[in-house]
């Protein structure tokens, strides 16, 4: 089961790459998103009142444009748990790739495995209840 309290800022200057990544983490459980656009946008990450984020996901084109973007971003990430960079041009984000990262973030528990499994509750034997239930007395 996901952490659902886990907030994720993805940041892309694509929309449909934004909108995608989103959808992904949608499906696996993940709902605190906050996708960025521009890099003035996750400049504003590092206010003091902005509550920490706990990952980030990035196009390194839009963190690693500038000298001063990459300082800027260093600055920010000191606030955030888990950071990951890809290339637009290389880095294919399928949903099972977003699984995958996330299941290293995030990791399930070693209770996952019995969800699947089919849980029978018995009903308890009369025969073991105690004999003021079992019949009529006056001793309760």
């Amino acid at each position: 089961m996901p952490n659902k309290e886990l907030k994720i800022v993805i940041a892309d200057t694509h929309l449909p790459k934004l909108i995608q990544l989103e959808k992904s983490l949608n499906g696996l459980g993940y709902f605190k998103i906050l996708p960025i656009q521009h890099f003035g946008d996750l400049r504003a990450l590092d206010h003091e009142l902005v509550e920490p984020f706990d990952v980030i996901i990035a196009n390194k084109t839009l963190v690693l444009g500038t000298e001063i973007h990459l300082n800027l971003f260093w600055k920010s990430l000191r606030r955030i748990n888990y950071a990951l960079l890809y290339d637009d041009q290389k880095a294919v984000l399928s949903d099972e790739t977003m699984r995958r990262i996330m299941a290293r973030i995030d990791p399930p528990s070693p209770w996952e495995c019995l969800k699947d499994l089919t849980w029978v509750k018995f009903k308890s034997d009369a025969s073991y209840s105690s004999p003021c239930l079992a019949q009529k007395c006056r001793m309760c």
